[in-house]
Formats: C-alpha cells, sequence, structure tokens
C-alpha cells in the first residue's frame, strides 16, 4: 500500500517541481527583459534633444522599475497610491489590529507577479528561489543567484517587528551582522536598483528651467547605476565579478541560474 502511495505521489510532486521550475524561468527572464528595456530608455534620455523628451524617456525607466508610471510626466501612476498597499507586499490583517486600523484591510490590488517591475518580480523570484534552495540545500548554485540578485535589489527582506507592543512590517537587515564592513559602506545592503529608481524620482521632479545638459547629465548618471545593476562591480579588484555580497550583477545572476538549471525548459 506504502509502495502505491508512493507511485500515485511521484507524478503529483514531480508537476510541482516542473511548474516551480517554470515559474522561476519566466520570472528571471521576466526581469532581464525588465532590465534591458529601463536601460535602453536611460540611454535615450542620456541622448534626447529636449526636457520633456528626457522625463518621458525616464517614466519609462521608473515603470520598469516599480511596475507603472511615475504620475508625474503624465496624469495618472503611482504619485497618489501607498506602495506596500496597493504593490503586491501583503495585507494590513497580517499585523495588528491597530495596524490594519490606520492602513486598512484590503488585499494589494496586485496579485500577479508578472503586473510587477523590477523590484517587486525580483522580490518574488527570490522568495521562490529561498524556498528551492530550502527544500534542497545541495543545489550549489542557487545561493549564487540569490546573492547577485540581492545586490541589485537589496539584502533586506519584510519581516515582523513590535513598536510600542504593536507588530508592525519592518525591513529586516539584522541576519546580516556578520558580514564585512566594507558592505556597510557600500549600496549593496539596500539594492543598487533602489538608486537608479531615486535618480529617475530626481530627474521626474527637477524643474530644469530649460537646461536639458544638465538633465542628460542626471540621465547620464541613470544609465551608469543600471550597467552595475547588470554587469556588477569587481568590489575586490581580483579582475573578476563573483556571485558574491557586493559583486554578482543580474547578468551573474542569470550565469549560475544557468549552471542550476533554472532556465531549461
Amino acid at each position: 500500500m506504502k509502495l502505491y502511495r508512493a507511485l500515485l505521489l511521484c507524478p503529483l510532486l514531480l508537476c510541482g517541481a516542473a511548474a516551480a521550475q517554470h515559474e522561476i524561468r519566466l520570472q528571471i527572464e521576466g526581469l532581464d527583459r525588465l532590465l534591458s528595456g529601463a536601460f535602453q530608455h536611460s540611454a535615450a534620455a542620456e541622448a534626447a534633444s529636449d526636457i520633456p523628451e528626457v522625463k518621458r524617456h525616464t517614466d519609462s525607466v521608473f515603470a520598469a522599475i516599480w511596475g507603472q508610471p511615475s504620475g508625474l510626466a503624465n496624469a495618472s501612476g503611482a504619485a497618489a497610491m501607498h506602495g506596500w498597499k496597493t504593490r503586491w507586499q501583503t495585507t494590513g490583517e497580517a499585523f495588528d489590529e491597530a495596524h490594519a486600523k490606520r492602513h486598512g484591510k484590503e488585499p494589494p490590488r496586485v496579485t500577479d507577479p508578472a503586473e510587477l517591475g523590477l523590484m517587486g518580480r525580483a522580490r518574488h523570484l527570490r522568495g521562490l528561489l529561498q524556498a528551492q534552495y530550502d527544500a534542497d540545500a545541495s543545489q550549489r548554485h542557487l545561493p549564487h543567484v540569490i546573492h547577485s540578485l540581492n545586490n541589485v535589489i537589496g539584502w533586506m527582506r519584510l519581516d515582523n517587528g513590535v513598536t510600542k507592543a504593536e507588530n508592525q512590517p519592518r525591513i529586516d537587515l539584522t541576519y546580516l551582522w556578520d558580514a564585512p564592513s566594507e558592505f556597510w559602506n557600500t549600496s549593496a545592503d539596500t539594492g543598487w536598483i533602489h538608486e537608479a529608481f531615486a535618480q529617475a524620482l530626481n530627474i521626474l521632479k527637477t524643474d530644469y528651467q530649460g537646461d536639458v545638459t544638465m538633465a542628460r547629465e542626471h540621465a547620464a548618471a541613470m544609465t551608469a547605476i543600471l550597467v552595475r545593476c547588470r554587469s556588477g562591480v569587481d568590489a575586490n579588484g581580483d579582475g573578476t565579478i563573483a556571485p558574491e555580497v557586493m559583486e554578482g550583477g543580474l547578468d551573474t545572476a542569470l550565469e549560475h541560474a544557468e549552471y542550476a538549471g533554472l532556465l531549461k525548459l
């Protein structure tokens, strides 16, 4: 009987593993497309002939990262929205009643990861990869993918914390206290893509008063950040970019995802 039940379960387990593999591959490929699109628009902003064109392409960078336009270059977008409620993070019901009362109990408006931008999709992917590694720690390339991804989106994770006896969502970096001091002096802890996001926001909010040269310079700085997100950084100067803290970017994550067999059909 036990053997019979095991034989029945095997196809189900294989189907579940195949579905998870398919989802991981789709998310990885989606991140690759989003970052490529952000780079193309940033480069176009850098070469734009006027300030409206700079801002138009910059808003496309913002949308690639966040998942929707900023609302600063046109009449609709993210400007009037409460980020963690509308963009996937969690519901108020996950926390104390007082917290839920302030922020409401409605679920996030986005339920499909494909509707998210680079930030949200990468965090979703990280969760899938971590679950796979927790289930099988022998997959030695998975940490390399996760570490490189973390440099791009940040090593912080959403956790619970208590403030004035109230359970609230909180960004957690305490699990990394044993990281080298150099780590805390870089922006890898909070993620390189957040720098690009902040730069896009800066460009969209700035009144350049006709100074297109300055606008282009700001766009060039945004492009440089996106290049770092893609290529990573040789932080220790050894001539290679490793899948480690402070070094690997999305290209390194893709490379080790291929080694791990995550990109197979």
